[in-house]
């Protein structure tokens, strides 16, 4: 298996090509500027905007690479997409990844986000993880296709969890089990 840390030169369904690769620190100002595009959109990520580029170089610090990481996706030297995927912090929860993506406005419904997530996803399986789990908003109808298409399933709702645009809006909490799903202990 070819190591989850390479860079990689992909490209898309539209013929345009880009870098995925790990991020580094000196991609703090750009990784700003793609949460923020995103978040403005309001429709897709819980954040709407990051202010601080010394919080932006603390968030990018905490990337391992072994416990957490963040995979972006460069075109023409700036950052249009990210993945990350951040380990669980207690002993009891170590097993799982929680993952986040965003995908700038244009770059969507190229296959980046499915590049993108298996990427993520076969990180997690390199390093270890049992689970992979996500939230998405009830509203985000592609995002839900694709993590379904990866094998994703419901797990949870949490009822009228966000607020969009002045609307109470569900949050779908996905999970997916990277080898075979354990049995549950009996209550």
């Amino acid at each position: 298996m070819a190591d989850p840390m390479r860079e990689e030169k992909l490209t898309l369904r539209d013929g345009r090509t880009l870098l995925l690769r790990p991020s580094r620190m000196d991609d703090a100002e750009a990784t700003i500027r793609n949460v923020n595009r995103v978040g403005r959109e309001e429709i897709y990520i819980m954040l709407d905007e990051v202010t601080s580029l010394k919080e932006e170089r603390s968030w990018l610090s905490a990337f391992d690479g072994e416990r957490n990481v963040l995979f972006v996706a460069v075109a023409d030297g700036e950052v249009i997409g990210a993945a990350d995927c951040h380990a669980g912090t207690f002993p009891k929860d170590r097993h799982v990844g929680g993952i986040g993506i965003a995908i700038q406005d244009g770059w969507r419904e190229s296959g980046l986000g499915r590049r993108m997530m298996e990427r993520v996803l076969e990180w997690m399986r390199v390093r270890g993880f049992a689970k992979a789990e996500l939230a998405v908003f009830a509203t985000n109808h592609r995002a839900r296709r694709l993590y379904e298409s990866l094998g994703f399933i419901d797990e949870g709702i949490r009822r009228r969890h966000v607020r969009i645009r002045g609307e109470f809006v569900d949050e779908v909490l996905m999970g997916l089990w990277l080898g075979p799903e354990p049995e549950s202990a009996s209550p």
